[in-house]
């Protein structure tokens, strides 16, 4: 192995067994970890920004796309936060970018996660090829209904309605059980990977030259 090879196998580990460490009880090396991993992804995102900078905006505006300076100049304008004097100067890109924000995640909720999903859901119960296609649609839309009906607060949750949020309670107490599960799957993944780098790296090939 190379020497850098070498350096990223102990670094790599270090990090890794040291963060696991929080696991035994807050020390040292858990925070020395942490903190390292945070100033590395600080620093790799202050690289991928400025390269972004660089060959969105500058470069660009250099060859003669001279609307960039807009953009430019309000990114610019965030810095005056640093100065008292001049801090309110901030307040102009920082609303641009808020108002332009909101305006794209609410288009973007409304179609993905509204106006879609009802088409989905009323258009799967009609188009299914199959028993069990008509059989999925029929238990997502009933699911659908209730879990909404779950969350109407104008009205007491007696008779039909009372009934009709119960079931949407259970399709909620499912839904959330399954993103739970996931959730965990998804970090025991994570461990499990950085233990075989563990393993992999630095116990078989740097200290027992294998591999």
């Amino acid at each position: 192995m190379i020497i850098w090879d070498v350096i990223a196998a102990f670094a790599g580990s270090f990090l890794t067994l040291s963060v696991l460490s929080m696991l035994w009880k807050d020390n040292p090396c858990f925070k020395f970890g942490q903190q390292g991993i945070i100033g590395i992804v600080i620093a790799n995102s202050v690289l991928v920004n400025m390269k972004s900078l660089l060959d969105t905006g500058i470069r660009p505006l250099v060859a003669g796309r001279i609307t960039l300076i807009v953009p430019l100049v309000f990114g610019v304008l965030l810095y005056t936060r640093l100065s008292k004097e001049y801090a309110w100067l901030s307040k102009y890109p920082t609303s641009m970018m808020v108002g332009v924000g909101t305006g794209v995640m609410i288009m973007g909720t409304l179609r993905g996660q509204v106006i879609d999903q009802v088409k989905k859901t009323i258009l799967d119960v009609f188009t299914a090829t199959d028993a069990m296609g008509t059989f999925n649609g029929i238990l997502i839309l009933i699911g659908t209904v209730s879990s909404i009906a779950f969350w109407i607060f104008t009205k007491e949750h007696t008779g039909g309605l009372g009934i009709v949020s119960k079931i949407g309670r259970v399709y909620l107490m499912i839904s959330l059980g399954a993103n739970w599960a996931g959730e965990h799957v998804w970090y025991l993944t994570q461990v499990l990977a950085r233990l075989a780098f563990v393993y992999d790296n630095l116990i078989m090939k740097v200290l027992l030259g294998q591999g």
